[in-house]
């Protein structure tokens, strides 16, 4: 869910350069690498409520630490997805929401209902299928659709960033999520 304003053009290195200052760049960070996280921590065997409990915890924990981020190391998805890895080897899977990240932020547990949980696992399936799927298309549908699906980019910026025509762009995109849906009706 990236923005297209001025922290969508930032790199992940400069958002937390500047969360110190400005919270917004950290959350900026959070929306794009949030389903990621959670992703991993569902892969890893976590029920869907432990992953975003867990999730949240992740992100509490990397703005407490953000000032100890050094860019150029690792990309920062690593650098988060690292920090998951530390919170699961640690045995936080059950008491994730009572550890002192967010309670230093002064965050409260999170609860989510039943369609929230079952929204998050068909976006998570949905993901898989885009992710694992534009690997198979030709480049130019596979930019395309990444840049309209997953980074939610307008086709008018998605047109200047590639030198096409929003038509173009348009059609890509209808191409590349039409091989896609046959793909994920493949694998049904």
């Amino acid at each position: 869910m990236s923005s297209v304003g001025e922290y969508g053009r930032l790199s992940d290195d400069e958002l937390l350069r500047r969360t110190a200052t400005d919270r917004e760049a950290f959350g900026e960070l959070y929306d794009r690498h949030v389903r990621a996280v959670l992703g991993e921590l569902r892969r890893r065997g976590l029920s869907t409520d432990e992953a975003l409990d867990l999730t949240a915890e992740v992100f509490a924990a990397a703005l407490v630490a953000s000032r100890r981020y050094r860019p150029g190391e690792a990309p920062a998805l690593a650098w988060l997805l690292g920090i998951a890895r530390n919170k699961l080897a640690h045995g936080h899977r059950r008491t994730a929401t009572e550890t002192a990240a967010r309670r230093k932020l002064g965050m409260d547990r999170l609860t989510y209902s039943d369609d929230a949980l079952e929204r998050v696992d068909e976006l998570l399936d949905a993901e898989r299928v885009y992710t694992n799927g534009t690997a198979t298309l030709p480049p130019a549908e596979r930019e395309a659709v990444v840049a309209r699906v997953i980074e939610e980019r307008g086709y008018d910026e998605i047109a200047a960033a590639s030198g096409a025509t929003p038509a173009a762009i348009r059609q890509r995109v209808s191409r590349g999520l039409a091989k896609l849906a046959r793909l994920g009706r493949e694998g049904e």
